[in-house]
């Protein structure tokens, strides 16, 4: 596949956490760590976990705060091994600039307008220009915008993507697979289509299975 899916583990529960990972580690190696399971103090376990297996974390973060803070957290989370995470774009040139700056062999994944609000093209690729500019490595941006914001030289991770039989939640600028690959994204983030499923394996293996026909 010329595109990685990342399955978002949006849980506070460490043991459902793991059990996903296990059920679904000989289809995918991309696994999202946000908010919910950060906030527990156990995200540091499942990293190591999840790196022991030889996976990949997007560890999503979103940082938001002034440089010197901005840069002391990258340095701290460069350390725990992630492969990347985010920092938003409002955070300014300079916060930006500092988690550049700080990243270790992490990648710094910029965040514009989530994808549970309407906003303008032009107003993400304001803020895109602002990340490729601080040399970010890659933006997260729905399938709208991806095409445009491709020519930023930047990698393309998607999230709301919702296959054509899920629902779409909380999502806005939502797409389904192929529209996303078709778009230019490298990566899709999907979450509930996969972690809410009575057979989580066989919804992942359907949605592959749905990008190659």
């Amino acid at each position: 596949m010329d595109y990685k899916i990342i399955v978002a583990l949006d849980t506070n529960n460490l043991k459902k956490a793991k059990k996903l990972i296990k059920t679904l580690w000989l289809r995918v190696k991309f696994f999202k760590i946000g908010l919910e399971l950060i906030n527990t103090g156990k995200a540091p376990e499942l990293i190591k976990y999840i790196n022991k297996l030889g996976g990949k974390v997007f560890y999503d973060i979103k940082l938001n705060d002034i440089p010197n803070t901005v840069g002391r957290t990258v340095k701290v989370i460069s350390r725990l091994g992630v492969w990347g995470f985010t920092i938003h774009a409002l955070a300014g040139q300079e916060a930006i600039r500092a988690a550049v700056h700080n990243k270790g062999r992490s990648k710094v994944i910029g965040v514009t307008i989530l994808t549970s609000s309407s906003a303008s093209v032009s107003k993400i690729l304001q803020l895109v220009r602002i990340l490729a500019k601080e040399g970010v490595d890659g933006v997260v941006c729905s399938a709208r915008e991806a095409s445009v914001v491709k020519r930023f030289g930047l990698k393309i991770i998607t999230p709301g993507i919702r296959p054509k039989w899920a629902q779409k939640n909380d999502q806005k600028r939502t797409a389904i697979p192929k529209e996303a690959i078709t778009a230019g994204s490298d990566y899709l983030i999907i979450g509930r289509p996969i972690t809410d499923s009575a057979n989580p394996l066989e919804a992942l293996i359907k949605i592959i299975e749905e990008t190659e026909t």
